[in-house]
């Protein structure tokens, strides 16, 4: 085959194929000490909107608890090896599906709302994020789950200690 028949198909190839085939992914949340209940899952799909993440959380306290993704996928040492709020420009904390990654930074997911049965539906789209491509991709990071409410005061809500972790890995659809 000669070169340009190469390049014809390489092009034809390329063109036929979907650009930014969207990432997929998942996260496992467990409680960060020995004797929690707390679990769950989470699934994490690019969309040309943003990263969407659909899921639950179960066995958790009622009431309205922070949700972030911090800087790392670690979840050892209680949750505190996932390091700070996913904060890459040193924007102030907020709510980024409210506000914008343009002004807040985009570890904040606000809070879970968990019901009377211990249980937390998860279903937000979070635009500018992605799982592995652009600027703000979330892949190998860490989702964390806070004891209290997000009040989204500075400089990261308020929202006490880590009581859920889980790691944001790739998969294959």
């Amino acid at each position: 085959m000669n070169l340009k028949n190469l390049l014809f198909l390489v092009g034809i190839t390329i063109l036929s194929t979907p650009l930014g085939m969207a990432a997929t992914g998942t996260t496992n949340i467990n409680g960060t000490v020995e004797d929690s209940e707390l679990t769950g899952q989470l699934k994490f799909e690019d969309t040309q909107d943003g990263l969407k993440i659909t899921g639950s959380i179960e066995k958790i306290g009622m009431g309205d608890h922070g949700f972030h993704i911090h800087e790392f996928g670690d979840c050892s040492d209680e949750g505190k090896a996932a390091g700070s709020h996913y904060n890459p420009d040193q924007k102030p904390h907020g709510h980024a599906m409210k506000d914008g990654t343009k002004k807040v930074h985009p570890g904040d997911l606000g809070n879970l709302s968990v019901g009377n049965d211990g249980k937390a539906k998860v279903d937000i789209l979070l635009p500018g994020v992605t799982l592995s491509a652009g600027k703000y991709n979330v892949a190998g990071r860490a989702v964390i789950i806070h004891e209290k409410k997000d009040d989204f005061g500075q400089p990261t809500g308020n929202a006490g200690g880590r009581i859920g972790c889980g790691s944001i890995l790739l998969t294959s659809k």
